[in-house]
């Protein structure tokens, strides 16, 4: 599996975009659900966190940033973002209260993010006769968002309750304000859609220039159908819709939050669980190929899907993922039989029309990374609901051997199992990141959660967990069907914080200090224009980020003005009495330099622009 990068994104569909030069460190953005359009769950381009440095002594837990729920969906970055006129690498995440935080993935002060909205009360799970406890409480933004970087947009679905009842609204977001754009936001309707009764629960894409919004149910409440919106990303009209059981019931959209996996001619794969199926127009237990226009090009059923829909054994458990560099398209259910179809020619209905099914874990499949290695070639990683860590050999051609390559010694003990990331430098140093309950089931409740590192190489090999120095690393209770974000030196994992339902966090680990600071900034400059004034300096050698402070006396004290900024600049900071003198200090993993040597800025007519120092 290789990547070739054109104007920062690779072909493909990877977006694992923007290698930006900031400082000496190669920025990578995340910004779809597992990393790629094919659902990879891999980051190719990691070269600061290796199987060398990802120990208890050496990396850890930096920051644990409150939020105000539960946070479904898994984190999302955005490099050299132009916030309050510095630019930062921005961290986002949404919560079940209908909110949205971006905070500064470098440098949070006092846990406080760069902007957060709210789009007011969301729906809660005992607003209907819902059966079951699999989302505790609130139930406002439940699906990962996706971000298209050139529009500077972030897209996100939220269920509020408004003074008509329900309604679940697509929003599109300034990534730099949190502000709702033009057109922004749009009502999702369709016939016999009901805005509460539908789980907004697989993350959004971004295709064809449209944000396509998938459809479950919560715990197979009826009435409820699987549905795909296309919605116009500029305009936010609606472009396509498909019911996936429009003269019957059910055939969800579910995926464990998984977005579609899209192909390099725009087409979309999804796959449905429990419900009616006919073969023509309701589809059940299937895995579906679409057209950018939401039209079904060819299908696939196993030969078993009614015993499936008895059983409640969704098929779609993991969602689509696929192959790289191959015709295959990969996929298994709440049985963990996987299989493997040829996206030329899904097969129809039956086993012996796929290319392969193999029984890949002995029950709930819900996360799939595929990685090529320099040593092994192409690996396949599952952890399914009740059993071991699982890798798989995978051919040039996108054959699985059936026999695991490999198998870690202990099972988690219940649902879901581990939802799975992968970073690596290329084919070398790869990392597979866990994230997991540590004990118990997470169904209907939220159970302490753990974060495993294990070298890609060799799974038997585990390089650190976030409670092996529990005291300093615990991320608090497991966010269910989360994948962690890996980006840059740091891995951002999404929480239900302490309590079962009611709170969330943020964590973020990395390199914890262990060398030398960055220089001091030399050449610090003010250049004053009205009532403004905007600083500039000479970029030190390995820094990641700066922090501007500012003084009425020349001797201090000094007051933060801006931190986490990733560009040598801050233009237009208000100038006030308490801010006459400017200093800017470098950080690095190490810690953070000297201040600079102070400069003075005054305010100075409208018409003039002169430099200070």
């Amino acid at each position: 599996m290789k990547f070739y990068f054109v104007r920062g994104v690779a072909a493909g569909g990877l977006l694992l975009s923007s290698i930006i030069a900031t400082g000496s460190v190669a920025q990578v953005n995340v910004l779809t659900q597992h990393n790629d359009d094919s659902r990879t769950g891999v980051n190719p381009l990691e070269s600061i966190l290796t199987p060398g440095n990802v120990n208890t002594a050496h990396f850890g837990l930096l920051w644990k940033l409150p939020v105000d729920d539960q946070a479904y969906s898994q984190p999302l970055y955005l490099s050299n973002v132009t916030v309050r006129g510095g630019t930062h690498d921005l961290v986002f995440v949404t919560t079940v209260s209908n909110s949205v935080y971006a905070f500064d993935a470098n440098a949070p002060v006092d846990a406080r993010p760069l902007w957060h909205v709210n789009f007011g009360t969301p729906a809660n799970l005992y607003d209907a006769d819902f059966g079951c406890l699999d989302i505790n409480g609130s139930m406002g933004i439940i699906g990962t968002p996706v971000i298209d970087a050139e529009r500077g947009a972030l897209y996100l679905v939220a269920l509020t309750r408004t003074a008509r009842g329900f309604e679940q609204r697509l929003h599109a977001l300034d990534v730099a304000t949190g502000a709702d754009l033009k057109n922004s936001p749009a009502t999702i309707s369709a016939p016999a859609f009901d805005p509460l009764m539908q789980n907004q629960r697989p993350a959004l894409a971004l295709a064809n220039g449209n944000v396509y919004i998938g459809y479950a149910s919560h715990c197979d409440k009826e009435p409820y159908h699987g549905f795909v919106f296309g919605y116009d990303a500029n305009t936010l009209t609606q472009t396509a819709m498909l019911n996936t059981s429009p003269t019957g019931e059910g055939n969800s959209i579910w995926q464990s939050g998984q977005a579609p996996a899209i192909d390099s001619a725009g087409n979309l794969y999804v796959v449905t669980g429990n419900g009616d199926w006919d073969g023509m127009s309701n589809f059940s237990e299937s895995f579906l190929k679409l057209d950018p226009h939401l039209k079904i090009l060819d299908w696939f059923t196993p030969g078993n899907h009614e015993q499936l829909d008895k059983e409640d054994a969704d098929l779609n458990s993991s969602g689509a993922t696929l192959l790289p560099g191959t015709n295959r398209v990969i996929g298994g259910g709440k049985q963990g039989v996987l299989y493997s179809l040829d996206t030329a020619n899904l097969g129809h209905l039956g086993d012996a029309h796929a290319l392969q099914h193999l029984q890949a874990t002995g029950s709930h499949l819900h996360s799939l990374v595929i990685w090529h290695s320099e040593r092994q070639g192409s690996l396949l990683y599952v952890w399914g609901q009740r059993d071991h860590a699982r890798v798989y050999k995978v051919d040039a051609r996108g054959s699985i051997d059936p026999e695991p390559a490999m198998v870690r010694p202990e099972a988690n003990e219940g649902h879901p199992g581990a939802m799975l990331s992968l970073s690596a430098n290329g084919g070398r140093e790869g990392i597979l990141w866990a994230a997991i309950h540590a004990t118990g089931d997470s169904w209907h409740e939220s159970r302490p959660g753990i974060l495993h590192a294990y070298d890609a190489d060799d799974i038997q090999h585990e390089l650190w967990n976030s409670w092996q120095n529990r005291s300093r690393d615990d991320c608090d209770n497991y966010s269910k069907m989360a994948p962690p974000t890996i980006a840059n030196g740091r891995v951002y994992l999404a929480s239900f914080g302490t309590q079962n339902i009611g709170t969330g966090e943020l964590c973020i680990y990395g390199l914890l200090p262990g060398g030398a600071s960055p220089q001091t900034p030399a050449a610090l400059t003010a250049t004053v224009s009205a009532k403004k004034v905007s600083l500039a300096w000479n970029p030190v050698a390995g820094a990641r980020t700066y922090t501007v402070s500012a003084s009425a006396e020349v001797a201090g004290p000094f007051h933060l003005v801006s931190a986490g900024l990733t560009m040598p600049m801050l233009r237009d900071i208000p100038v006030q009495d308490r801010a006459r003198f400017f200093v800017v200090q470098a950080e690095n993993a190490n810690g953070h330099s000297e201040m600079s040597a102070p400069v003075s800025a005054t305010s100075a007519p409208a018409a003039t622009e002169r430099p200070m120092q």
